[in-house]
């Protein structure tokens, strides 16, 4: 009896540290994608849906999702690409391009809000990643 607890301890363990390197395999994978790719995420295993990848560190990804109806999206997609960074930084400041303002008050097309910013910019912790792929 005391052998068969001992093995299913250990056979927890090793499951535990099997689904932590598939974890780190999974975020040097997504390390690699370039700002701007289409991808499908999975958050705390729920049904995977497409976003737009914009950068991610070692706690959060930031993605951007562009299903909200009136937003502008092809020029939502050109700043990510060409500034992720201030596209993940849209929580504390405003990025600003031509008639598009982006910041925490929002997505705004002129002085339009077209949507709220948590429902265009998304940052997803780390833990709850349950799997993301191109």
């Amino acid at each position: 009896m005391k052998s068969r607890v001992m093995f299913v301890m250990i056979a927890a363990f090793l499951g535990t540290s099997v689904l932590l390197r598939a974890d780190d395999n999974m975020w040097k994978r997504v390390e690699r994608f370039d700002p701007g790719t289409r991808v499908k995420v999975a958050v705390d295993g729920g049904a995977p849906a497409e976003r737009y990848f914009v950068q991610l560190n070692n706690a959060n990804v930031v993605l951007l999702n562009l299903s909200a109806p009136d937003l502008p999206k092809r020029q939502l997609l050109n700043m990510a690409i060409d500034n992720p960074a201030w596209i993940a930084g849209t929580g504390k400041t405003t990025y600003r391009d031509n008639s598009l303002r982006v910041g925490p008050d929002g997505v705004f097309v002129k002085d339009k809000k077209v949507a709220d910013l948590k429902d265009v910019v998304e940052w997803i912790p780390r833990e709850k990643v349950t799997a993301i792929e191109k």
